[in-house]
């Protein structure tokens, strides 16, 4: 991270468009969180219910708890890239200092690394979890085999 940060090189229109599309996915998120809540609180006064009807239930509501999860730490990511959408450092990659692509941020508008950091940012995590090494053997171990 020892790179020299560029000025951002989005125009006005692309920015505003980035800035539409942040605002539009916060307002569906936030929207679809407070449903989940009210109805949350709705099936939660529902009760006498037999076993299996409350089995079913259980594993909706954790399937559900972990996409709320999913939709908050997303909302928490496009609020963060909200207030970067003015400044210089949007559009510009955390890692190289290099332009992102107008193409990348209008498919991923919360995108913080350029396209090559990133595939190697995935590379790495992928080496990591398949190439891990045995504590116990002190060689690589294969989980793929």
């Amino acid at each position: 991270m020892g790179y020299k940060r560029g000025k951002s090189h989005l125009t006005k229109k692309q920015l505003k468009e980035l800035n539409e599309v942040l605002l539009s996915e916060k307002e569906r998120i936030e929207t679809k969180l407070a449903v989940e809540k009210t109805h949350q609180q709705i099936t939660e006064t529902n009760s006498g219910k037999d076993e299996v009807d409350s089995a079913n239930d259980d594993i909706l509501k954790r399937t559900e708890l972990r996409f709320t999860t999913r939709e908050t730490l997303y909302l928490k990511k496009i609020k963060k890239t909200l207030g970067m959408v003015d400044t210089d450092e949007y559009g510009i990659c955390e890692e190289c200092g290099a332009q992102i692509t107008f193409q990348r941020l209008r498919a991923r508008p919360t995108s913080t690394m350029c396209i090559t950091c990133k595939e190697e940012s995935e590379r790495e995590e992928f080496q990591n979890y398949h190439g891990r090494i045995s504590k116990s053997l002190g060689e690589q171990i294969s989980l793929t085999k």
